[in-house]
C-alpha cells in the first residue's frame, strides 16, 4: 500500500512518501481501529417483556422514580387471595414521556391507579408500561398519542 502526503507547496517544499509492506498496514489498520470512538451498547429490553399479553391491574403507587434511561413506577397490587404483590413497570424515555404529557409529579406515593402493561416473560412481578389511568380518570400513554 502507498500513501502519498502532500503538503502545500507555499507552506513546505517538501514532498513526503510512505510506503508501507504487510506488516505497515496491518498497524495502519490497528492505529485506525484503535483511533475510531467505542461502539456504544444500547439495551432494548422489550424483548424481555410478553408483547402480545397485557396485563391491567388496580394498584397503589410506592414509589415514581424521574430517572434517564427510563422511569421507573413501583407499585403495589393485591392478589385474588388478598395478598399484596410488589411490582416495577419500566416506562419509556424521559423525553417521550414528556411529549406525552407526564412530568416528575405525575405520581404520588399512594396514589390508586390501574395500570396496563405487558409483563416479563420469566414470570417477575415487572412489566413494560402500556398506560396508566391517574386517580382523577385521566390516561396518560407510555408513548406519544397520535
Amino acid at each position: 500500500m502507498n500513501l502519498l502526503f502532500a503538503v502545500p507547496r507555499s507552506l513546505f517544499r517538501v514532498r513526503v512518501q510512505v510506503r508501507f509492506g504487510v506488516l505497515g498496514s496491518g498497524f495502519l489498520v490497528l492505529a485506525l481501529v484503535l483511533m475510531s470512538p467505542p461502539r456504544v451498547s444500547a439495551h432494548h429490553g422489550a424483548a424481555a417483556y410478553d408483547q402480545t399479553t397485557t396485563r391491567t391491574v388496580d394498584a397503589v403507587v410506592t414509589t415514581f422514580k424521574w430517572a434517564n434511561p427510563h422511569a421507573l413506577i413501583e407499585f403495589d397490587v393485591r392478589e385474588d387471595g388478598g395478598d399484596v404483590q410488589h411490582w416495577t413497570a419500566e416506562t419509556a424515555g424521559l423525553t417521550i414521556l414528556v411529549r406525552a404529557g407526564w412530568s416528575k409529579t405525575t405520581l404520588d406515593t399512594g396514589a390508586r391507579i390501574t395500570i396496563s402493561g405487558h409483563p416479563a416473560r420469566n414470570g417477575s412481578p415487572t412489566m413494560i408500561l402500556e398506560r396508566v389511568v391517574l386517580p382523577d380518570g385521566r390516561v396518560l400513554n407510555n408513548f406519544v398519542p397520535r
